[in-house]
C-alpha cells in the first residue's frame, strides 16, 4: 500500500542505476520539453549551482555568449550538450524508485524537487531558451541523456567542484585546429595546411604558445584569431571558400619570398630571431593577415605591395631593419614595453590592432577599412 497521500510532484521512468561517489545515483533520458515543463510547474528549479554567475542570479558576459551560442545551435538542432545532470537532496524530498519486471526503475517523487546544485544549469537554460525562441526551430522533443544526482548539501558541493576543476580544459589551439566552427578558422587551417611554408611542423597545433626553443613559426590559435580579427572575406559558398583559401597560399608565397622570417628557420636562426625581431612574432601575424585581406579586397599584386617590408628604415643614420626591436615605431605603438632593461612584446588587442595600422601604413594601405572600424 503507498504510504503517501495526493498526486505525485513527478514519476520519471525507465532509469538505470549507476555508481558514483560512492553512492546510487540514476540515468535516464529527458526531452527538451521535460526540462522547460518542469522548470515552469515547479518540479525543477535553478539553484545551488556553484557558478559566480549563477548564485547572483546575473549572467556575465562569458557565460551568456556562451548559453547564445548554445541556443543558436539548439535552434538549428545541432547543438553538443552532452550529458546533463540535475540535483534530488534525499533528505530534503520524499521519493519512492520501484523496478519493473524488465529491469526498468521509475522514481516517483512524492515531495521536493530536482534543482542544478551538480551542473548543467547553462545548457539547461539554452535548452529553455531555445524552447521560447519565437523561431520555433528547436525541436522539443530532443532527447537528452540525463543523471540523477541523489546528492545532499554535502555531496553536491563535491560532485559540482571535481566536475569544474578536475581535469585541463582542451587549451584553444587544439580544440580549433581539431574543428573549425566559422569559414575564418576553415581557411586558416586550408592555410596551414596547403602552404610548402607552414604545415604542422611549423605550427603549434596542440599548444597555445610555441617554446623559445623550438623553430616553429607561431601556435594556430594565433592565426585563427588574426583571422577572426582582421579578414573580412565572408564566403557565402564553398567556392568563394576554396578561392580565398588559394589567396592566402600565394599571398604566405610572395610574404616568404620577401621576409624568410615568416617561413621555415631552423632552431638556430628562429632562436636568434626572437627577442630581437617582430618578424613572425605574434603580432606581426595579425599585422600581415591585415594586410593579406587588404591586397584580397583590393585586387592588388602581393608582391608589389609587400616589397617595402623588406627595406630598412634609418635611426640615428644608421640603417636598420624594419622588424628589429630597435626599430623606435614599436616602442611609440606600445608593441614593445622596456622591462628592467629589456624590451618584451606587450600582447593585447591594442597593440595588434596598432601593428596591424603600422604594417598597413608601411605597405601604403593605411587607409585599410580593416583596422579602420
Amino acid at each position: 500500500m503507498n504510504k503517501y497521500q495526493g498526486e505525485p510532484v513527478a514519476v520519471i521512468r525507465h532509469l538505470r542505476e549507476v555508481h558514483d561517489a560512492g553512492t546510487v545515483h540514476y540515468e535516464g533520458i529527458m526531452t527538451g520539453a521535460w526540462f522547460a515543463e518542469s522548470l515552469e510547474s515547479g518540479v525543477l528549479e535553478f539553484g545551488g549551482n556553484i557558478r559566480p554567475d549563477w548564485q547572483s542570479g546575473k549572467m556575465g558576459a562569458k557565460t551568456k555568449r556562451k548559453v547564445e551560442r548554445w541556443v543558436e545551435e539548439l535552434l538549428q538542432n545541432n547543438a553538443v550538450i552532452g550529458n546533463l545532470s540535475v540535483r534530488l537532496d534525499p533528505s530534503a524530498s520524499d521519493y519512492e524508485v520501484e523496478r519493473d519486471e524488465d529491469g526498468d526503475l521509475t522514481l516517483t517523487l512524492w515531495s521536493g524537487h530536482f534543482d542544478t546544485a551538480v551542473d548543467s544549469q547553462s545548457r539547461i537554460t539554452a535548452i529553455t531558451k531555445a524552447l521560447a525562441n519565437p523561431v520555433g526551430t528547436f525541436n522539443g522533443q530532443t532527447r537528452f541523456a540525463t543523471r540523477i544526482w541523489m546528492a545532499d548539501d554535502e555531496l553536491a558541493p563535491r560532485v559540482a567542484s571535481d566536475y569544474n576543476t578536475r581535469g585541463d580544459k582542451v587549451n584553444d589551439t587544439a580544440a580549433k585546429f581539431a574543428y573549425q566552427d566559422s569559414a575564418d578558422k576553415r581557411l586558416a587551417r586550408e592555410l596551414l595546411q596547403k602552404s610548402r611554408h607552414l604545415g604542422v611542423d611549423n605550427v603549434e597545433v596542440l599548444k597555445n604558445t610555441v617554446s623559445a626553443s623550438s623553430s616553429k613559426l607561431f601556435a594556430f590559435n594565433t592565426l585563427t584569431q588574426a583571422m577572426e580579427s582582421f579578414w573580412h572575406g565572408d564566403p557565402i559558398n564553398d567556392t568563394e571558400e576554396r578561392a580565398q583559401a588559394q589567396f592566402l597560399v600565394d599571398y604566405w608565397e610572395a610574404l616568404v619570398s620577401v621576409r624568410p622570417e615568416f617561413g621555415r628557420m631552423g632552431k638556430t636562426e628562429r632562436s636568434a630571431l626572437r627577442g630581437t625581431s617582430m618578424a613572425g612574432t605574434a603580432l606581426s601575424i595579425h599585422g600581415v593577415v591585415a594586410v593579406a585581406y587588404e591586397i584580397y579586397k583590393r585586387n592588388l599584386d602581393p608582391e608589389e605591395v609587400l616589397r617595402p617590408l623588406a627595406e630598412p628604415v634609418y635611426k640615428d643614420g644608421e640603417k636598420v631593419d624594419y622588424f628589429s626591436y630597435d626599430n623606435p615605431v614599436w616602442s611609440k605603438l606600445g608593441a614593445l614595453v622596456d622591462t628592467e632593461g629589456r624590451k618584451q612584446l606587450r600582447m593585447s588587442f591594442q597593440t595588434r590592432r596598432s601593428v596591424a595600422v603600422e604594417l598597413m601604413r608601411r605597405v601604403g594601405l593605411e587607409q585599410a577599412s580593416a583596422v579602420a572600424s
